[in-house]
């Protein structure tokens, strides 16, 4: 399927990274009475599960996603921003236990979200963005006693900048990892790169390589029946995240979590989902 619309010229079918199938439901062992359960930290490109619902044996399902950036509000607090797609406000966030498979640690709660509306693809079957220049963004109020970071694998935010069209960029996802391309075309809000995106990369982080300057977040990218040469995603800016958030400010400081309180109930509610996971697959657009 062809792109109806594009910004420069450039042509490819575009999906939103959202909705895959349900993986098999995991398993962790409880912790030990009293024992101190490793925190995971939250950074640029680190992986978070949006839960969807609660099920009737205890465990709940989630849709996994990758974050952009932890930013701050101007009182201090921390936050992390991803794709709108990935989830509504109100919703809980989990992050990975360390060395606990299957389980999340509750992190913080989607607090601002806007999604692009979506169709569904007579032809495909596919969820088709119903306008691909509709805002796909949110922000997630992290709890403080969560660690957050400002330097992840090959991301290291420092500043935030302005795409143009020949940079060389790259993009950190849960699922492809460090992926690097051109920048193809830009518009105030949007990016459109020829780089790979798939399933639970939505709201991973696009830095410019020359200097990591922040650029934008993944929302939308190829279908996987377009030619590897054609393939290509769409990163909502990251400046104007920051604008519609309420003035955010990149984060470049590591922060320590503060200690929560001993009490051993409140801490496993706050602790462990035990999660049935789907990767949040970008919807098929119509380019920007």
């Amino acid at each position: 399927m062809g792109m109806k619309r594009v910004i420069a010229g450039a042509s490819a079918a575009i999906v939103v990274l959202g909705g895959a199938g349900v993986l098999p439901a995991a398993t962790a062992a409880p912790a030990p009475a009293g024992a101190r359960t490793a925190l995971p930290v939250v950074g640029p490109g680190s992986e978070i599960g949006v839960v969807q619902e609660r099920r009737a044996n205890g465990r709940v399902r989630t849709k996994t996603c990758t974050v952009g950036f932890v930013a701050e509000r101007p009182d201090g607090r921390r936050v992390a921003v991803t794709a709108g797609h990935c989830g509504s406000r109100g919703q809980q966030v989990g992050a990975p236990i360390p060395g606990e498979r299957g389980a999340l640690q509750k992190v913080g709660t989607v607090t601002q979200s806007s999604s692009p509306r979506t169709m569904k693809d007579p032809e495909t079957g596919e969820q088709v963005l119903v306008n691909p220049q509709e805002a796909d963004w949110a922000v997630i109020d992290l709890h403080p006693r969560i660690p957050t970071t400002s330097s992840r694998g090959p991301v290291r935010q420092t500043r935030v900048g302005v795409a143009r069209v020949g940079e060389r960029v790259c993009q950190q996802g849960v699922t492809l990892g460090w992926r690097c391309g051109t920048v193809l075309a830009v518009t105030p809000t949007q990016i459109l790169a020829d780089i790979t995106s798939r399933p639970g990369d939505s709201g991973g982080p696009l830095v410019r390589l020359s200097d990591g300057a922040a650029l934008g977040i993944t929302t939308a990218g190829t279908d996987d029946d377009v030619k590897p040469g054609e393939q290509a995603t769409i990163y909502w800016s990251v400046r104007d995240v920051f604008a519609r958030g309420g003035g955010l400010r990149l984060a470049t400081t590591n922060r320590g979590g503060v200690p929560a309180p001993n009490r051993a109930a409140a801490g496993d509610e706050e602790r462990t989902f035990l999660a049935a996971s789907e990767t949040v697959a970008l919807p098929v657009g119509a380019g920007i």
